[in-house]
């Protein structure tokens, strides 16, 4: 007999920290670099 377990992951993609937005990274000026103003060219 299957169990819900066998057909349902128990994470799913929109609920990991990447889909809400909370990414993390090693080097802290990436999420400076990624978000320069635009004049910065």
């Amino acid at each position: 007999m299957f169990g819900v377990e066998d057909f349902l992951p128990e994470q799913t993609a929109d609920d990991t920290d990447l889909a809400w937005g909370d990414w993390r990274e090693r080097d802290t000026d990436a999420f400076y670099l990624d978000n320069r103003p635009p004049h910065w060219g």
